[in-house]
């Protein structure tokens, strides 16, 4: 991987800071016209000026920042530029072997929306495709030869070979749910705020992302693995349950009243689909499809840590271990 100016942003990041602590945006500014990743892939031409001009005038309602420059501000910003170097970029350039689409999704856009609950939502899309390439990158670091990813083809998101053979990955992310989002909204503009929550519903919606995993992974070859990273901010919509093992991973159901985990397919039908045919009756089956999950918690530093892994082979692994 080519040497880029961002790969030592950490080294700087506090000499930076004015009297207040601050990191002044012209820092930022400079650096992104040194690393290609930032000016190619994360922050192109076409979108730079926007972004500027968005980040000059602060959101004040949602509070909203792009996650690309709080990496730089945190003193973390390779662990997003890294992985694009690696995988998306030849030296200076954008790889001939990345997907257009890939790379569309990598624009950090998503904070133009005039909405605050849409820019939550396009928000996830967009951390969805990094984590992606940060968990390729962490297959690699520990043992794993990376031999296919959707970013520079089809196929799985990852694909690799290790000493314990082939494997292919998909890897979904999970981030502030709309709903708590909204409440954190409404308290930010008028004071402590709460509501009811469902502790059915957050294992539900995990199930369903896992049978979701399992389907694509169908046609691939090797050991299928399915990889759940939640975001530290909505971890403790899951934290309980997991702890707890309210899930039966040797025949996972959809949990609490019918009327809980209906909602949650409605919700996930798009408007041009038909809703997963046969379930929830189906849901255990596809699920057990899979040889492996891995369910990790990302915290703000984009560091990863494994909370649970579970083998179905008709054994669970309770102690967290490294893939």
């Amino acid at each position: 991987m080519t040497t880029c100016s961002c790969l030592s942003a950490t080294d700087d990041v506090n000499d930076l800071r004015d009297a207040y602590g601050n990191i002044p945006l012209d820092a930022f500014i400079a650096l992104r016209d040194r690393c290609p990743a930032l000016k190619k892939i994360l922050l192109p031409d076409n979108v730079w000026q926007k972004f500027l001009h968005w980040h000059q005038h602060p959101d004040d309602v949602a509070s909203h920042a792009s996650a690309v420059l709080l990496a730089f501000i945190r003193g973390v910003l390779p662990r997003i530029t890294a992985p694009i170097h690696r995988y998306l970029m030849s030296g200076d350039d954008i790889a001939p072997t990345a997907t257009c689409q890939y790379v569309t999704d990598l624009r950090e856009t998503w904070m133009f929306h005039s909405d605050p609950g849409t820019r939550n939502r396009l928000s996830r899309t967009f951390r969805g495709r990094v984590i992606e390439l940060q968990v390729a990158a962490r297959l690699e670091d520990h043992g794993h030869l990376i031999v296919g990813m959707e970013a520079t083809g089809r196929g799985p998101d990852i694909e690799t070979t290790s000493l314990s053979g082939a494997t292919a990955f998909e890897v979904k992310f999970l981030g502030q749910e709309d709903q708590d989002f909204l409440v954190l909204l409404h308290a930010m503009q008028n004071g402590p705020s709460g509501g009811a929550i469902s502790l059915p519903e957050p294992v539900n919606y995990l199930l369903f992302r896992v049978y979701e995993a399992a389907r694509q992974l169908r046609r691939a070859n090797g050991q299928k693995t399915a990889i759940v990273v939640i975001d530290e901010v909505g971890w403790h919509r899951f934290d309980m349950q997991l702890k707890d093992d309210w899930i039966d991973w040797t025949n996972p159901q959809f949990l609490g009243h019918p009327c809980e985990w209906e909602r949650l397919l409605s919700l996930q039908k798009q408007p041009t689909q038909k809703q997963p045919t046969g379930l929830p009756a189906n849901l255990g089956a596809t699920i057990r499809e899979l040889d492996r999950l891995q369910l990790f918690r990302q915290d703000h530093a984009f560091e990863f840590r494994l909370e649970k892994e579970i083998s179905f082979d008709g054994r669970r692994i309770k102690q967290p271990a490294t893939p």
